[in-house]
């Protein structure tokens, strides 16, 4: 009796063994399909823009194979402003392209669009990381800017100036007024290069042991820059317009 239970433990080791050493088939074995990037976050140019996205593939055939690609209904954004091709993975290859193709003209600036595309898996296969999701809005020119402090108490004590390349202020504001208030002002910028410095002619920052003030440049929806709080008597930050 022993001896047959030994055999059956000898069997079952061997048939264990068997499972784990699972050998991998690069040419026969099951095709799996991913998107290598999954995410994108661009501006769109006056000429358009175009995206490869890299596509891998788990096994390597003799001739040229194409997978499918569809847009999902969760796609923000008019079929108008993208265009999609196939994927190919070339024979003997591992890897191709997804060639997406973005359009100015149909974009309304100032708008964010999403568009998601899912990969789909090959006949006999799976696919994963599957979900390609590309956040795009039309390129924004950025001459005017919007200059906004948010005053401590004590706004009296806040200035700030724009210099260019060459040192020259070309805008400024304040002192402000006592007390918390919203400074806004707009500011015309040629393009090129620039330093805003904010002051606080005490030289504590934008604090006043109650109330943190802050400062932001925008234009459109893009944030050029930010700061604000204990940065002492100055704080320079440096930008570009349309660079």
């Amino acid at each position: 009796m022993k001896k047959y239970i030994l055999i059956i433990a000898v069997l079952f080791a061997f048939a264990s063994c068997e499972e784990e050493n699972i050998v991998f088939d690069n040419e026969n074995g099951q095709t799996a399909v991913s998107f290598a990037t999954a995410e994108y976050n661009v501006s769109v140019p006056t000429e358009g823009l175009g995206i490869e996205v890299p596509v891998n593939v788990t096994t390597v055939a003799t001739a040229d194979r194409t997978f499918n690609v569809s847009v999902d209904e969760s796609t923000v954004g008019d079929a108008a402003n993208y265009a999609l091709g196939s994927v190919t993975i070339p024979a003997g290859e591992y890897s191709g392209i997804l060639n997406v193709s973005l359009n100015f003209d149909p974009l309304t600036e100032g708008e964010v669009y999403t568009l998601i595309v899912n990969l789909e898996a090959p006949a006999g296969g799976v696919a994963f990381d599957e979900t390609l999701e590309i956040e795009y809005f039309k390129e924004i020119i950025c001459n005017d800017i919007v200059v906004t402090v948010n005053t401590d108490l004590y706004g009296d004590e806040t200035s700030w100036e724009i210099t260019d390349a060459d040192g020259t202020v070309v805008a400024s504001a304040g002192p402000f007024g006592r007390g918390v208030e919203t400074i806004v002002n707009e500011v015309f910028l040629e393009d090129g290069c620039y330093t805003f410095t904010i002051f606080d002619a005490y030289g504590d920052g934008q604090v006043d042991g109650t109330v943190t003030g802050n400062y932001t440049i925008t234009c459109s929806i893009l944030n050029v820059l930010d700061g604000g709080g204990a940065f002492g008597a100055s704080e320079a930050k440096e930008f570009c317009i349309n660079q």
